[in-house]
């Protein structure tokens, strides 16, 4: 009896699981996104159907190439978790981004990972070091989205982060301690049933959030947005009063304020929280609040590299920023080049 709601619940995963895979690939359309960007949407389903293939309570199990295809799609799930969780909520982690030198070791790795579980069988020392390294994975994942959540503007990823992610990471925590325990509960029909469960708890989590709250799970821009000046006929009433204190806010330059967040903004302009997020996210265009401060900043970074002689970390602390590190990581971001390379351009 077990053995037979264990199936039915699977193969149900499985076709929201396909669902999921087109929903993704349609909202990726149109945007600028590297070749693993568009494929990782469509793998990590993948992935989950061979996890729950693998896993199932066949008798007997899958032996041979079919096994092992199975194995090397599983063991790869937590590194495209990690990869899409940390594409959907870091705005600025995109692999277009990344060093030539640094997909290099990446490559390798895949060949590797690829030639131990599809000809090695999967045998041997790895098997358990991938689940430490994957465990290591979720537990980054976690700390990520922790870390971004008061600074994330848009309320449905906001809402999407604190519950599937979160869910996710802890789901392979859990399963990846049962692996290295060796304890054998992975092979328990009740465990069995117990992850299946999860999987569709999880899959219909993902379905229900992703068709009501399309923005959640939609990769976000590569580029910090520009500041752009809302027409006045775009703001509701209620929010034109809170839209006029942010502006003089900006025009006194109060964004210099060393750590500024969020929180303490909205105290400042004696506003709910989640409004000022909505007009910040809606009519400035900004997906986040370091990228929103960042504009600002370096937009006065750039006038002072050139009409003053102070070095770049004196430069960088009276602009809000706690180190030289985050400032030019900014500035680089937005302008293409460090702020001493600008400074030297500039006064040749």
């Amino acid at each position: 009896m077990l053995t037979s709601i264990d199936f039915f619940i699977r193969y149900a995963c499985i076709g929201q699981l396909f669902l999921l895979a087109m929903l993704f690939l349609q909202q990726s359309r149109g945007l600028k996104l590297a070749v693993i960007e568009r494929i990782a949407p469509i793998i990590l389903p993948i992935c989950f159907t061979a996890f729950l293939l693998l896993t199932a309570p066949y008798s007997p199990r899958p032996e041979g190439l079919v096994r092992n295809i199975l194995l090397v799609l599983t063991d790869a799930t937590p590194f495209f978790i990690w990869w899409y969780g940390l594409h959907l909520f870091d705005d600025n982690f995109r692999a277009l981004n990344w060093p030539h030198w640094s997909k290099l070791p990446l490559g390798i790795f895949a060949l590797w990972h690829c030639y131990y579980f599809l000809v090695l069988d999967g045998f041997g020392p790895y098997h358990d070091l991938n689940h430490l390294v994957g465990l290591v994975l979720m537990l980054h994942l976690i700390v990520s989205v922790l870390r971004s959540w008061s600074d994330d503007l848009i309320e449905q990823r906001r809402q999407a982060r604190a519950w599937l992610v979160s869910l996710l990471a802890m789901y392979f925590v859990v399963l990846a301690l049962v692996e290295l325990s060796n304890s054998g509960l992975n092979r328990n029909h009740v465990f069995m049933l117990i992850t299946s469960i999860l999987c569709l708890v999880i899959s219909t989590t993902t379905i229900l959030i992703a068709f009501n709250h399309r923005t959640a799970f939609t990769l976000q821009p590569t580029h910090l947005l520009p500041a752009t000046v809302p027409e006045p006929a775009s703001i509701h009433p209620a929010e034109s009063a809170l839209h006029t204190r942010l502006q003089k806010f900006i025009a006194e330059q109060g964004y210099l304020q060393s750590e500024l967040s969020i929180t303490q903004l909205a105290q400042q302009l004696d506003c709910p929280e989640h409004q000022l997020r909505k007009l910040i996210n809606q009519h400035l265009g900004y997906n986040n609040f370091a990228a929103f401060l960042n504009h600002y900043r370096i937009a006065e970074a750039r006038k002072r590299l050139i009409t003053s002689l102070l070095p770049v970390l004196s430069i960088a602390l009276d602009l809000g920023y706690g180190s030289i590190a985050p400032f030019n990581r900014a500035f680089k971001d937005i302008t293409g080049e460090t702020p001493t390379a600008y400074r030297t351009r500039q006064l040749v």
